[in-house]
């Protein structure tokens, strides 16, 4: 066995000892780090941020932090549109695009669920995944690049800003819709009858009216959401023993509806309607207009019991589309104001 002189055995010891407390050190400061989020050296910085097209404008840098992407919140909420609030007494961030808030709190051991905010350098850094979804925006990763877009992108937008009114129509109608106003409640009748009401206005794909219960609701397309921006009470009596013996449409075509917000939609063309009431294959579709002169022209029924077909109501109960009718809207659209 080699033997150290004293010397020597000395200079080696105070090397261990240095090295001891160095590896201590950097241990404490990685889990101190990580106590606080630790944040990635790299820091994320060959990932770029697009958001409806355009690259998010931040001098701050995305951060990994718990094995979550994190987006400075300025410049976030101001590329979707949102406003937002950081309240530091109440340790919350507020954004609000549409009715309902989207609140993150501090970071909480009890709460592993809920939405948190990491603040690095004083500047308040929010999950993009996550704020982006609840948002109603979708992420799509490519390469170096996360794109954040509305709903309607892509070959989506193509097909309901471009396409033909049977195929835009039917798109339009299975995307969940936004509000910026907070929704009224609806009431159903106490029955398992299922229904819905589609009504679009002659040429157009790009707003509807459909109802819910007693409440009649306009969708249009905006900033590439679907957003609600008209409802009304249009059943009768107003609260949940309600019927089925009312008529919604005649209420809103009269502008009786109740508890109105939004702007009253005034109609100067035919609207095309889609009727559906039953349970499942026993159900009944009812195809027609309504008249510029509020006047109601059935055009033909589908389901259980058939009745009354005209030669061309096949078609249009294949396609939700008059043998006439063409489109004649763009994305400024006209005919509702």
């Amino acid at each position: 066995m080699m033997k150290l002189k004293r010397a020597g055995f000395q200079r080696l010891f105070v090397a261990l000892l240095r090295l001891s407390l160095l590896l201590t050190t950097m241990h404490q400061a990685v889990a101190e780090a990580a106590e606080r989020g630790a944040i990635a050296s790299q820091s994320m910085q060959f990932i770029d941020i697009v958001i409806n097209g355009q690259p998010i404008d931040s001098k701050a840098k995305p951060l990994l932090i718990d094995g979550k992407l994190m987006v400075p919140l300025k410049p976030l909420a101001e590329a979707v549109g949102a406003t937002y609030h950081w309240d530091v007494k109440k340790k919350q961030v507020t954004l609000q695009k549409w009715a309902e808030p989207l609140v993150l709190k501090e970071r909480s051991r009890k709460n592993q669920q809920q939405l948190t905010f990491e603040v690095v350098s004083k500047e308040v850094y929010i999950p993009l995944r996550d704020v982006s979804l609840d948002l109603g925006y979708t992420l799509e990763k490519t390469n170096a690049q996360i794109q954040i877009q509305p709903p309607i992108h892509g070959k989506l937008k193509e097909q309901i800003y471009e396409g033909d009114l049977v195929a835009a129509r039917e798109a339009l109608i299975r995307i969940n819709r936004s509000s910026v106003h907070p929704y009224i409640e609806a009431h159903r009748p106490n029955t398992e009858l299922l229904s819905s009401v589609y009504m679009f206005p002659q040429g157009e794909a790009l707003r509807y009216f459909t109802v819910n219960g007693d409440v009649l609701s306009l969708v249009e397309v905006k900033d590439g959401f679907p957003i609600v921006t008209y409802q009304g009470y249009v059943g009768a009596p107003f609260d949940k023993t309600f019927t089925m013996e009312y008529d919604p449409l005649g209420r809103f075509l009269e502008n009786k509806a109740k508890n109105q917000w939004g702007t009253y939609p005034k109609i100067n063309k035919p609207l095309i309607y889609e009727f559906t009431t039953g349970w499942g294959d026993s159900s009944t579709t009812y195809y027609g207009r309504i008249t510029t002169l509020n006047k109601e022209e059935l055009l033909g029924t589908t389901g259980d019991p058939v009745t009354g077909l005209p030669a061309n109501t096949k078609q249009i109960m294949k396609t939700f589309k008059l043998p006439w009718e063409s489109r004649t809207d763009a994305p400024a659209g006209d005919g509702i104001s």
